[in-house]
């Protein structure tokens, strides 16, 4: 195994990117999460997983976790995504179910969680991984994407693009209901990364279609039980910036609202996908 201090594109692993407790040491938690990694790798209970040569490289990082590509026999890919110290116990596991169920509802749009693995009060699940895909979100107010490989930067979108990407953003929050469990998507971070773009995007027109195909949800920290209805207000409300004593669909007031057109354009286009997947 690769030390897990080398990166990609983002500058090299360090303490830095660790979310810490006041009672945690930081190298206490550096080795617990080398010991929970080394277990993943010597594991060979996935079969996707198995391999003779295993190579691990960090890549991004978020106050929930940090996030690592494994390489396989140089060929196949996987994304680490490993709960911070600070991370309550128990989130990655309901992270890890979560991605589970809102596949098994669209497995296109959402994605697909490969294994979870723990090891002595740290958790990290695997997924996937999409070279060069780019995470949506906001650079102190421009909305645009994080660019990790080769160079990790920002970029920001063109005005059709911001409307085109949060348009979907909110049709996916709608298309992703749950209506057999009456439950909507909570604590989600759409200015900081809970949905990726797959490389490429960008060279295609900036229409709802082809965003829809180019777009996967990467993060589900809460279901909350509640109405289609009542779940499509609380989405006018949040997403345009208005207070509000509890946040239910966002885990936080957004850096820079969604315009009114794009949440009333989402909710319509959500709502017809909903329409087309009931026909079926």
């Amino acid at each position: 195994m690769a030390d897990i201090k080398e990166a990609l594109g983002i500058p090299e692993f360090g303490s830095w990117y660790v979310e810490l407790l006041p009672n945690q040491n930081i190298i206490e938690e550096l080795i617990s999460i080398s010991k929970l990694v080394k277990s993943m790798v010597d594991s060979n209970s996935i079969e996707e997983l198995k391999g003779n040569k295993k190579n691990i490289k960090f890549i991004n990082y978020g106050k929930t976790q940090l996030v690592y590509v494994m390489t396989i026999d140089n060929s196949r890919q996987y994304t680490l995504l490993i709960n911070q110290p600070a991370t309550e116990y128990g989130l990655g596991k309901a992270e890890f179910n979560n991605l589970n169920r809102l596949n098994q509802l669209d497995s296109d749009a959402v994605i697909k969680p490969i294994g979870y693995f723990e090891n002595n009060g740290k958790e990290l699940y695997i997924t996937p991984y999409y070279r060069q895909a780019r995470c949506v979100g906001i650079e102190t107010k421009d909305w645009g994407v994080w660019v990790p490989e080769p160079n990790y930067h920002f970029r920001k979108f063109t005005e059709e693009e911001k409307h085109a990407v949060n348009s979907v953003i909110v049709a996916m929050l709608v298309k992703l209901y749950d209506e057999e469990n009456n439950q909507g998507l909570s604590k989600c971070r759409l200015d900081g990364g809970d949905f990726m773009l797959l490389k490429g995007y960008e060279h295609n027109d900036m229409s709802f279609e082809n965003i829809m195909n180019s777009i996967k949800l990467i993060a589900a920290r809460k279901l909350i039980p509640i109405s289609l209805d009542d779940y499509i207000e609380r989405i006018r409300i949040e997403l345009s910036g208005q207070d509000c004593n509890e946040m239910l669909v966002l885990g936080g007031k957004l850096k820079q609202p969604f315009t009114i057109e794009e949440i009333e354009d989402g909710i319509e286009k959500g709502l017809e996908l909903r329409k087309k997947y009931k026909s079926k």
